[in-house]
């Protein structure tokens, strides 16, 4: 897939921010029909057994093994059939911008994941966590959620060329390109916003909305991680690597301290001296290395 719609997609969910309202175990009742308008994410694992969901009138049979994710703000209807169902499951609501998630990324409705015993783990810590009242219960929750939605999402087959056919991401991709090549120059809100025929004001809050950060907090994060790369692959001197970055030393510096607590020269020492004690470790060859200056 394209590096900008990775990047898209990567810090869209970056952003990803869900609350759990309730999490169970149910055997459903052989026959059942149930018909429903809700304002919150379904998520489902079938344990057993199958049925229909009905869904923008299209029909979605599922079964033992699918996990299903469900939009809100839809007429859905399921049923199943002459069998009861077991699924384990949870309602959560989720902000995720102005756009939803199915639309923007043409997300399935279900997914068949390959480790069944991993999804009732999820799901079994998932509705332990909802059952507990100790203080970091909130924190188990939102850990047990977003692994079940991390497998969802690693299941899904993410299509580029819906994509490629959104008008809007069409815009985002031109600036991140634009961005990227042009790292090492003077970048303005008011160039990017020309790239995409919009008034600066506007494109702050279009390009967040998106990408998760303002267009300049962007593209520092963008420098930051080239510079990262120059410093872990080449011995290019700390002037060099900011001058191609498109920043002052002493501001790579102070950037480089704030984000990673360490500064660039002690970033590639670390690195470079944690890579060569793992290569030689996964080779079976003794490392004795007691610099406990490395971890600061």
């Amino acid at each position: 897939m394209k590096t900008t719609y990775q990047t898209i997609i990567q810090n869209y969910f970056h952003s990803f921010r869900a609350e759990v309202s309730m999490a169970a175990f149910s055997n459903t009742k052989p026959g059942l029909v149930v018909e429903d308008s809700i304002d919150y994410y379904r998520l489902w694992y079938v344990y057993q057994g199958e049925g229909q969901i009905i869904l923008n009138d299209r029909i979605f049979d599922v079964r033992a093994g699918h996990l299903v994710l469900l939009p809100p703000g839809t007429p859905q209807t399921f049923g199943n059939s002459e069998r009861s169902i077991g699924i384990f499951w949870c309602h959560f609501r989720a902000s995720l911008g102005d756009m939803q998630v199915f639309e923007l990324f043409k997300l399935p409705i279900c997914v068949i994941p390959e480790n069944k015993d991993q999804m009732i783990g999820l799901f079994t810590k998932l509705i332990e966590a909802y059952h507990s009242r100790g203080i970091t219960r909130e924190l188990r929750m939102r850990s047990a959620l977003l692994d079940i939605i991390a497998c969802y999402l690693e299941h899904c087959d993410l299509s580029e060329q819906a994509l490629v056919d959104n008008e809007t991401l069409e815009k985002i991709d031109r600036v991140l390109e634009y961005i990227d090549v042009h790292l090492a120059e003077n970048i303005g809100v008011e160039e990017l916003a020309r790239l995409v025929y919009l008034h600066p004001n506007y494109f702050i809050g279009f390009f967040k909305n998106f990408v998760g950060c303002s267009p300049i907090h962007y593209v520092n994060i963008r420098r930051l991680e080239r510079a990262k790369r120059l410093l872990e692959e080449t011995s290019d001197q700390i002037s060099s690597v900011a001058m191609k970055v498109g920043m002052k030393n002493h501001y790579l510096s102070r950037l480089f301290k704030q984000v990673t607590g360490l500064s660039p020269s002690r970033y590639r020492q670390i690195f470079r001296s944690s890579y060569r004690g793992q290569f030689l470790e996964e080779r079976g060859v003794p490392v004795d290395d007691d610099d406990s200056r490395t971890i600061f």
